[in-house]
């Protein structure tokens, strides 16, 4: 089964309930609609890597929750058989009008784009450089205690700092820096300092991630959530502890949900688990 097959599939079977699981939230009809379909847009051409990486219902539920606005509930899945399936009342027409705002927000950034070139020519170089710099979000010190990048809780987590920056879809390590594809579609760079950076168009590494070999949960209660290559050789592998076979167990659920990151130098050998501290959906670079 290809990607768009199994990405179509997915939509047509979850999403009754995942509208009906905002709504019931207390989020508007339509608002529920769009926010799903502009959900499920942004995650299409990353998909393979998502249903090989994550639990797809619970990170697609925590993106819903993040955008809507919602409280975060780490781990918690999109729910289930809230509401019926309604042939009137399906996604085509959200997710054609989800394309067509996320493609009318590129226009807009093109335009802005345009406008500053314009201006460029009757400002000095100076007032230019500093009026065209985007938005810089908050940056605060604090040395990385894993050996990749993290993301977390709107948080990006570098080397020697951690930036504010909510929203992120997507996100890779292009050297010491980040490329991160934003829920407006908008692509970015984020320098080891935190400062962002606009990017005309998104690396190759962020819509081509590179195979990694399958990773082998060495504990009972141990499910594979992400793998990403390390800059040195080997592979990161982020591990929970507290899913496998429990999605619906309470007393799993009540515990500390034991997410580690596991660094494997080889296919067949890694150190011991190193315990990641937060909570909420966490990707890695």
């Amino acid at each position: 089964m290809n990607a768009d097959t199994d990405f179509t599939l997915y939509v047509e079977a979850r999403w009754a309930d995942l509208v009906g699981g905002l709504e019931d939230e207390g989020v508007p009809a339509e608002d529920a609609r769009l926010a799903v379909a502009e959900t499920l847009l942004a995650s299409r051409r990353g998909w393979s890597r998502r249903v090989r990486d994550e639990q797809v219902d619970v990170s697609v539920w925590a993106d819903l929750r993040e955008r809507t606005g919602l409280p975060a509930r780490p781990r918690e899945a999109a729910p289930h058989g809230v509401r019926p399936t309604d042939p009137r009342d399906g996604p085509e027409e959200w997710l054609t009008e989800a394309a067509r705002q996320r493609a009318g927000r590129r226009r807009r950034g093109a335009r802005r784009g345009v406008a500053g070139l314009a201006v460029a020519a009757a400002l000095v170089a100076g007032w230019l450089w500093w009026a065209a710099r985007p938005e810089q979000p908050e940056v605060r010190q604090e040395a990385n205690a894993l050996p990749v990048f993290w993301y977390a809780e709107g948080e990006l987590h570098l080397a020697e700092v951690v930036v504010e920056l909510p929203g992120i879809d997507e996100f890779v390590a292009v050297g010491p820096d980040v490329a991160a594809r934003l829920h407006s579609g908008e692509v970015v760079r984020v320098d080891r300092d935190g400062k962002v950076h606009e990017l005309a168009a998104a690396p190759t590494e962020l819509d081509q991630p590179t195979p990694l070999p399958a990773y082998e949960p060495p504990g009972r209660y141990d499910v594979g959530i992400q793998s990403v290559p390390l800059p040195g050789g080997g592979f990161a592998h982020l591990i929970d502890s507290s899913r496998r076979g429990g999605a619906q167990d309470a007393l799993r659920q009540s515990e500390s949900g034991r997410r580690a990151l596991v660094v494997c130098p080889t296919v067949s050998t890694c150190a011991e688990p190193v315990r990641v501290m937060a909570t909420g959906t966490i990707r890695l670079r």
